[in-house]
């Protein structure tokens, strides 16, 4: 027979109580703002919320801290100092969107970003992310945060850092670096630093990527995307950077216009991309003959690639009969020139463990058609193809047709599914 509740058992704080692991579980799942206004609930979980170490301060912190009530209108900078010098170590995540904070409080100087990475530099910071995207105003990463022995994810939006000269190993432990909008600066140029842990590198509209040279014998995921150009012109990438770690890679997510600075000479040389299973291919022209010798030098050297996803360039679809009619005479002469040469870099071999294809903004052009043609002729295990259409697909007769043309191609896999995607069907 259950004992009679006493009154002693009704008042007991059990939320106060629970494991402190729990407790931070809890604030995990809370924005920083709500996770420090636990602190008002009992002795124990402002003990909690000193030991919390993950630190958020974004747009909906510091908007949604200025509206609350008890606002004294103490500057921003001077809140997340005294937050994180209340710390109790480790302060294993930290993310600043600087522009935010600029926006009701602008008095930040690189001053207080310094003293805020040291502090995080010698407390165990594991994930910093930084981003001034949009801000004119430069800001700095110190090389206490460079050379910092715990940090395993570093994301970077419009922030600029010089590499110590002398120091043989950068990021030390990091595993996942991010960088958006970074330059990288011209002194670096000629020095080779070591990041021994790295898996992922992504860049996304960073400028001057030849300039950081790097030995990443871990790396397994490798991202360039975004704009390529630089003061309106074409910006130069040496494609023996890329080189150096097509051999390692196990995943490859590219822009299309780094294929116009490929050299046939040293593209010919690329290591075998012998541990490459996935390739991406971004604001991709079928249109340009050096981005279609380009995807065709990668495929030879991928032998054991599975899947292959491109995504067509999104042009503004004005003009479109016009330029279609100009460009079509050409686009024939380039595909049959790069794709039924005798001696293409292609055609001579078959895409052996190709499993997957994914083509994305597909305009049903010459070029394209033949492209898919030899895909299908030189993938044996081809599982399945999905085609998602540029334009809107108006009826289902459309997608039949266009899907009886695909399958009168001829296909070296009796299994490969072909399914047309598009974004209105009737």
């Amino acid at each position: 027979m259950a004992q009679p509740q006493t009154v002693a058992d009704a008042n007991r704080d059990l939320i106060s109580h629970l494991p402190a692991e729990i407790k931070d579980r809890i604030l995990e799942c809370l924005p920083t703002r709500d996770a420090a206004r636990t602190a008002l609930l009992s002795t124990h979980w402002n003990d909690a919320w000193l030991r919390h170490g993950r630190l958020v301060f974004d747009f909906n912190f510091f908007w949604h801290f200025r509206e609350s009530k008890g606002y004294t209108l103490l500057p921003f900078v001077q809140i997340i100092t005294r937050i994180l010098l209340q710390r109790i170590p480790p302060v294993k995540k930290f993310s600043l969107a600087i522009p935010s904070l600029e926006l009701l409080d602008p008095k930040l100087e690189q001053s207080a970003l310094d003293q805020w990475f040291h502090f995080l530099s010698r407390n165990g910071v594991e994930e910093l992310r930084i981003s001034n995207g949009g801000n004119v105003t430069p800001y700095k990463l110190p090389l206490c945060i460079v050379s910092c022995p715990t940090i395993k994810q570093l994301r970077l939006c419009n922030v600029y850092f010089d590499f110590p000269l002398n120091a043989p190993c950068i990021f030390p432990c990091v595993t996942s670096l991010e960088f958006f909008s970074v330059a990288f600066s011209h002194n670096v140029n000629g020095i080779v630093y070591s990041i021994p842990n790295l898996e992922k590198l992504y860049l996304s509209n960073c400028r001057w990527i030849s300039n950081f040279k790097i030995s990443a014998p871990k790396l397994e995921s490798l991202s360039i995307t975004g704009c390529i150009y630089e003061f309106g012109f074409i910006c130069k990438f040496e494609s023996s950077w890329f080189a150096l770690h097509l051999r390692a890679i196990k995943v490859l997510c590219m822009v299309g216009g780094l294929f116009l600075n490929w050299r046939d000479a040293v593209v010919a040389s690329f290591p075998t991309a012998i541990n490459l299973q996935v390739l991406k291919l971004h604001s991709f022209e079928f249109a340009s003959e050096k981005h279609l010798k380009g995807v065709l030098q990668l495929l030879q050297k991928s032998p054991n690639l599975c899947e292959l996803e491109i995504t067509g360039y999104d042009e503004i679809e004005e003009d479109d009969d016009m330029e279609d009619d100009f460009m079509e005479d050409n686009d024939i002469e380039a595909a049959s020139r790069l794709l039924k040469d005798p001696e293409s870099c292609i055609i001579n071999q078959d895409l052996k463990v190709l499993k997957t294809i994914k083509i994305k903004l597909f305009c049903r052009s010459p070029v394209e058609m033949l492209f898919m043609k030899m895909l299908l002729s030189k993938s044996p295990i081809l599982e399945r193809v999905v085609i998602t259409e540029y334009r809107y697909i108006k009826d289902g007769c459309t997608v039949i047709k266009f899907l009886r043309e695909l399958q009168c191609f001829p296909r070296a896999s009796p299994k490969a599914q072909i399914v047309i995607k598009g974004k209105n069907y009737a």
